[in-house]
């Protein structure tokens, strides 16, 4: 999930995750529940922000049975984080620049996405200013890859 706040980019490290490890935050849809209304809640629930709007952006099977990534982009209402120690050992908001630099490897304190999540996508087509408008995942050689298309 994509939550942003103006130019700023909600990232989140696993309680079980390695040291420089941080991606988008996650979670899973519970029965009966719409995708609006998970992304809200769980964003919530891990970092105690609020998310107003959300946007379907794309998706990426993903290898455990019955499984979907959908990725979403949720502007947040809020932004004190209180992470859930039970779910993120930290959350933090990265600029759009920083962001950059998490991708090109830099950052003193964040490693790179691993290739061929949604996530780095999803992250990469922020950082482009790309990832509105009808965007699709697709699964290639090399990973998913969120590309607006032309309506």
């Amino acid at each position: 999930m994509v939550v942003t706040h103006g130019d700023n980019l909600l990232l989140g490290r696993g309680a079980s995750w390695p040291e420089k490890m941080y991606s988008v935050l996650a979670g899973f849809v519970e029965p009966g529940e719409d995708i609006e209304t998970a992304v809200r809640r769980e964003v919530f629930e891990e970092s105690a922000i609020r998310v107003g709007d959300v946007t379907y952006i794309a998706s990426q099977p993903w290898p455990f049975p019955m499984s979907l990534m959908i990725g979403c982009h949720g502007e947040a209402t809020t932004t004190d984080i209180t992470a859930d120690p039970k779910e993120l050992a930290d959350a933090r908001w990265v600029s759009r620049e920083e962001a950059k630099t998490i991708l090109a490897g830099a950052h003193p304190d964040i490693a790179t996405p691993r290739p061929g999540a949604i996530a780095g996508a999803l992250i990469q087509s922020w950082v482009d200013r790309s990832l509105f408008g009808r965007a699709k995942a697709r699964s290639g050689a090399d990973g998913a890859d969120v590309r607006a298309v032309q309506r």
